[in-house]
């Protein structure tokens, strides 16, 4: 892992948004299935070259929030950037997450995981290039810490059958506790590059967490970076 603390939070979204497209640009020639994260890391996406976006792009989201509310769930609001709108025009593909008709929460895991299989099988030479936040409590993804019940997270997100779950957080775990989110083996195995992005003061005793050389991921979800390949993460956090 390779990080980069900067002294404003517009500095640190300048050099994440530059190793985002180094990461595309060195992609061109595969498929690539670029997945972003919602919250403050979606900001990255305005900054994305379009010069490296075409029909070889499928876009996604990294994980979603169960809601028909646009203003909520990850996938409408990724649609709904000029970034997404310019990438329509030249042709890429998506993995729709948005809620239609009566699915449900298991229901829209399922297809998800179809979706994430299906891109795989088709392009098994491709890339997969994400961006990635950290939440406050230690999140990422959609992967939210249980550390009052490590058997439980385990059995939700360490599933090695499994890239994609569906589950309803313990109340008052999360503001949006229905969640829909890739796995720990998924972001372990399947990402060939994260960018992660994390600013803000309130998010620094989670980042002490992620640095810390003893923790589990059970309390601190966000750790997982440590075990994925070609991470960069840009901070504003001294």
């Amino acid at each position: 892992m390779k990080v980069s603390k900067s002294a404003s939070r517009e500095a640190a979204m300048r050099k994440a948004i530059t190793r985002l497209n180094k990461c595309l640009r060195s992609a061109t020639r595969k498929q690539v299935l670029l997945m972003l994260s919602g919250g403050s890391a979606l900001e990255l996406a305005a900054g994305i070259d379009m010069r490296h976006i075409g029909k070889h792009i499928t876009i996604a989201a990294l994980d979603e929030r169960y809601s028909r509310d646009p203003a909520v769930n990850n996938f409408s609001q990724i649609t709904e950037t000029e970034f997404y709108k310019k990438a329509e025009r030249k042709g890429v593909d998506c993995i729709d997450t948005r809620i239609y008709r009566r699915i449900s929460l298991y229901g829209l895991a399922r297809k998800f995981e179809r979706g994430l299989r299906g891109w795989k099988k088709k392009h098994p030479a491709g890339r997969v290039i994400i961006t990635q936040g950290i939440g406050e409590d230690g999140h990422t993804a959609g992967i939210l810490p249980y550390r009052e019940h490590p058997k439980k997270f385990a059995q939700l997100f360490e599933r090695s059958s499994r890239w994609v779950v569906g589950y309803n957080a313990t109340k008052g775990k999360n503001k949006y506790p229905r969640r829909v989110t890739v796995t720990l083996p998924f972001l372990r195995e399947q990402v060939d590059c994260v960018v992660v992005y994390a600013t803000g003061s309130k998010k620094r005793g989670a980042l002490r967490r992620v640095f810390a050389e003893k923790g589990n991921l059970a309390k601190t979800p966000a750790r997982v970076i440590r075990q994925m390949k070609n991470v960069f993460l840009f901070t504003d956090i001294p």
